[in-house]
């Protein structure tokens, strides 16, 4: 950081004049993408309307020492020649860098979301494959659910109807015998009335 008074104010306005310069710059660089888009689209009356504004945006930059003389003369002569040449049927595409850069992008973008629908489609028809293998299939199966559901829905034999009968396939397990629960005596005396 400076120390002396008359370099801390060297310093702002320096910063001042850095966005003024980058206020003038920026708005001939938008006059001259927007000239070359009209070329670039083949739109020469669009062209000739822009062409005085954009020469007046260049020639501003270089009144203002934002860029050399010499500069702005040779891009004016630059779209100058570029509308000249359109006007004569020369077929002229002005791109810059950044906007082939983009179309580049764009079309990377199309071409891997075509290889992605392709691989989905190319799924779906396997599974279709599948499905339609299956299908015959699928009735065996339904068949065999309504068997289950009607086996569900008949009464549930008792476990000493499913147990065999003879003694030497299960062997018996012992229990612990109950003592024997007596009723009271007056339902005893009831039942003898």
């Amino acid at each position: 950081m400076p120390n002396i008074k008359s370099a801390e104010k060297r310093v702002s306005v320096t910063a001042t004049k850095k966005l003024q310069n980058q206020m003038v710059r920026s708005q001939m660089q938008t006059a001259i993408k927007k000239f070359n888009a009209a070329i670039s689209n083949g739109d020469v009356e669009l062209a000739k309307q822009l062409l005085p504004e954009t020469s007046s945006k260049i020639d501003n930059a270089a009144v203002k020492h934002v860029i050399h003389k010499n500069a702005a003369n040779h891009r004016k002569a630059q779209i100058a020649k570029t509308l000249s040449q359109l006007e004569k049927g020369i077929i002229v595409v002005k791109v810059d860098a950044k906007t082939l850069k983009q179309a580049e992008q764009k079309a990377a973008a199309a071409k891997k979301a075509e290889e992605a629908a392709a691989i989905k489609a190319q799924r779906n028809e396997a599974k279709k494959a599948k499905e339609s293998a299956k299908a015959p299939a699928a009735p065996a199966k339904k068949a065999s659910a309504k068997k289950t559901a009607a086996a569900a829905k008949a009464p549930a034999k008792s476990k000493k109807e499913e147990a065999p009968k003879t003694e030497e396939a299960v062997p018996k397990k012992r229990t612990a015998k109950k003592a024997p629960v007596e009723a009271p005596a007056e339902e005893v005396g009831d039942e003898i009335k």
